[in-house]
């Protein structure tokens, strides 16, 4: 149903406004080139076979490590709000949007705390590739995302200063997320969740590389580097839950 519907916002589209074209009628700093979206097609692409692999479980009677029993219904809720994101978001009703994105935020939070990511290491190499790695990046992606729906609805008010210029407003929704992301990569041990907002962050590179807003490239180049250099560290120590 989610695929379906994102096809289709985009396809069709939803109220005549493509997905990308009404990010650009509220327009912020924050949001990413175009092409750093086509994340959404790794993201579906993950699900399917997280759908698939879970289904194979279902009909073993050695339901391996319980995962439709630990995120079924959160998966499903997931699923609904993304949809109903969609909806909201091509209909132009901001507000709404952003809280359904809360909404998902928190259903992927709950599956991610569920599945015990970077905290339980006794899950198989396919638990790890398409339950775990999945939700890494989804959580990853809806946590950045989240960031720029708040400022959409800020844009759509008139308050996306809030007494700041919009340049360095969107270089402290940066540091945030730099933050946020080093302190999932080193806890939780989650190099997945950390490469997510590298793409996002290049993505904003990419955006306003040939701009005046010089202070934006460099934080964002500046949370490439630090992100980066925390993932190559987990991955040479082997502290990442898919090497355990």
């Amino acid at each position: 149903m989610v695929i379906l519907i994102n096809a289709l916002a985009n396809i069709l589209p939803i109220n005549n406004k493509t997905t990308g074209a009404l990010s650009d009628q509220y327009p912020n700093l924050f949001v990413p080139a175009g092409i750093t979206f086509s994340i959404w097609g790794v993201i579906y692409f993950l699900l399917l076979g997280s759908v698939i692999f879970q289904l194979f479980y279902v009909f073993k009677s050695d339901k391996e490590d319980g995962f439709v029993s630990k995120i079924g219904i959160w998966f499903l809720v997931s699923c609904l709000s993304n949809s109903l994101w969609i909806l909201a978001w091509h209909y132009e009703k901001v507000a709404l949007s952003l809280a359904i994105m809360l909404v998902l935020l928190f259903t992927l939070i709950q599956i991610y705390e569920r599945l015990k990511i970077g905290l339980d290491f006794s899950t198989s190499l396919g638990g790890n590739l398409w339950i775990k790695i999945p939700f890494s990046i989804y959580l990853g992606w809806i946590s950045i995302a989240t960031i720029a729906n708040v400022t959409a609805l800020l844009v759509e008010n008139n308050l996306s200063e809030l007494g700041l210029s919009q340049s360095i407003w969107t270089q402290i929704l940066i540091v945030i997320g730099i933050l946020l992301a080093l302190t999932i990569l080193f806890k939780r041990k989650d190099i997945f969740y950390g490469l997510v907002v590298v793409w996002t962050y290049y993505g904003i590179y990419l955006k306003q590389a040939n701009t005046a807003f010089e202070g934006i490239v460099k934080v964002a180049i500046l949370g490439i580097i630090l992100i980066s250099i925390g993932v190559f560290i987990q991955i040479f120590r082997k502290r990442t839950y898919i090497f355990q």
